[in-house]
């Protein structure tokens, strides 16, 4: 079952894409203070489908950028690049079993390094975790609550909640539609 995606990228990267006939992640531009996340992420997608040689991290698009309602992401919206940087969203379909979908808020609490709570009492046990556990247990308790941003039937409204989606690689053979933009 193939599944319809959403990546916003500048357009520089969708000329590489034309030239190579596809595009992957370039771990130089990776922020060291992002890299932990990033590679939590890459080996949970490296669980569900092989990492190609040569790529370290996945690349991110949107299933539902605006929720179920609006799935495509809306380029009037700022803040999708650099103000006044050409980009592309690029429309492209990928076999599900290459996709690893999760809660894009959720997704948060990793990158950030927090627990994923799913409410106030959740968040309260969570906090007193910081201090009943040994730094490796509170990782691995962290981790496991992590888990959870892939169940989307956690999201208590899907017409509203944004779902992202990684994969390893975009080959252009699986490009449907490029719209051309100017980040506001």
């Amino acid at each position: 079952m193939l599944i319809k995606l959403w990546t916003v990228r500048p357009a520089s990267d969708y000329a590489l894409l034309q030239q190579q006939g596809f595009y992957s992640a370039d771990s130089r531009y990776v922020l060291p203070e992002r890299a932990a996340a990033y590679r939590w992420m890459a080996q949970q997608l490296a669980e569900k489908t092989p990492t190609p040689a040569g790529v370290d991290f996945p690349l991110w698009a949107w299933c539902r950028a605006h929720g179920s309602r609006q799935p495509k992401p809306d380029l009037r919206k700022r803040d999708h690049l650099e103000k006044g940087q050409p980009g592309v969203c690029i429309e492209f379909m990928l076999p599900q079993a290459q996709v690893l979908l999760s809660s894009f808020d959720g997704w948060h609490a990793v990158l950030n390094n927090h627990f994923f709570s799913l409410g106030d009492e959740e968040y309260e046990y969570h906090e007193s975790l910081q201090t009943r556990l040994p730094p490796a247990a509170l990782a691995r308790e962290k981790q496991k609550s992590w888990l959870r941003i892939f169940d989307l039937d956690l999201l208590p409204e899907p017409a509203v909640y944004e779902v992202q989606a990684v994969f390893w690689r975009l080959e252009l053979a699986s490009v449907v539609k490029v719209d051309y933009f100017v980040a506001r």
